[in-house]
């Protein structure tokens, strides 16, 4: 073999040689920067997702506080406590009821033995008949009958998008409240009255009679269906 040749032949193969090896050092760089470019990325997501998880379980913490101490009050409210024994679910609609309905009744009783008679039967009726109402009236609950409307009342055929709740709030009251009040009377026996007392129980409400009517008498006529 000519040794001119031989050495082309030599210089050519360690020429290829080293083109391989820088190509694969070449590639074994690119593919390490892409590795940590790579890794930076994934810790950088891992990152923003922790602070996403530890914010959202902060919020959601924040959340169930709140809940739990809204359900403390609405319970608090719901067990509305006997103003002389302490004991839970004394609802004001019957022992109210029962007092005026006893004081009456006894007065009427008493009056056969005279004025005196008529003062004494008075107020022993009132003691009866508070404690006959309170009976009654546990069967009401002021608090879910609130709780009722104001998840309904956007959803009534009198509702008008003008108002808020805070304007329906007192007719609601008006009708679930007073119901018990006037025993087997009927709607329209004792809407005159309700009608005349509505300026003095409507507290911050801007509805008229007229527009509060409808939802006096929802709430009325709910208290018949489930209540009695």
């Amino acid at each position: 073999m000519n040794h001119a040749y031989k050495k082309d032949l030599d210089k050519a193969v360690t020429e290829r040689d080293e083109a391989h090896a820088e190509a694969e050092r070449d590639h074994l760089e690119a593919e390490r920067k892409a590795n940590e470019k790579f890794i930076k990325a994934e810790n950088k997501a891992d990152e923003k997702l922790a602070k996403a998880e530890e914010k959202a379980t902060k919020e959601r913490q924040e959340e169930i506080k709140d809940a739990v101490k809204d359900a403390n009050k609405a319970e608090a409210r719901a067990m509305n406590r006997d103003p002389i024994t302490g004991s839970p679910g004394s609802h004001p609609v019957g022992t109210g009821v029962g007092t005026l309905g006893g004081a009456a009744a006894g007065a009427a009783a008493g009056s056969l033995a005279g004025p005196i008679g008529t003062a004494v039967g008075g107020v022993v009726g009132a003691i009866a008949g508070a404690a006959a109402g309170h009976g009654i009236g546990e069967s009401v609950n002021p608090t879910a009958e609130e709780s009722y409307w104001r998840g309904a009342y956007i959803n009534e055929p009198y509702y008008n998008k003008d108002y808020t709740f805070a304007d329906y709030a007192p007719a609601y009251r008006a009708g679930y409240m007073h119901r018990k009040d006037y025993g087997d009377r009927t709607w329209n026996q004792v809407e005159p009255e309700l009608k005349s007392s509505w300026e003095r129980t409507r507290d911050q409400s801007r509805l008229q009679w007229d527009e509060a009517r409808g939802a006096a008498h929802a709430a009325w006529h709910r208290v018949d269906q489930n209540y009695r």
